[in-house]
């Protein structure tokens, strides 16, 4: 488990209430926004568990979960992230 993880957050963003699309795209400005006020901080996107279909995740943590993929393998705000263990949550290390 990399140590990162064991520090506290220094912004949460609660996505909780949106759409899938609305939570994708307001978590990305949130991340962006605090990539440029925090480097190198830790902040964590609470999604919810959700309610999913049998064989299927959650809709807004696997969108999220996408996101912050895609966004670490492009070099863009996300240097490491992580579900944590309530799988309602990432834990998120920007680049800094």
């Amino acid at each position: 488990m990399p140590d990162w993880i064991e520090r506290a957050s220094q912004a949460t963003f609660d996505l909780h209430g949106q759409t899938v699309l609305e939570a994708a795209a307001n978590a990305e400005q949130f991340l962006r926004a605090q990539a440029k006020a925090r480097p190198g901080g830790i902040v964590r996107l609470i999604t919810g568990r959700g309610r999913s279909r049998p064989g299927q995740g959650a809709p807004i943590r696997t969108r999220v979960g996408s996101l912050l993929r895609r966004l670490k393998e492009s070099g863009q705000v996300v240097r490491d992230y992580q579900l944590e263990d309530s799988e309602g949550s990432y834990l998120v290390r920007l680049l800094g």
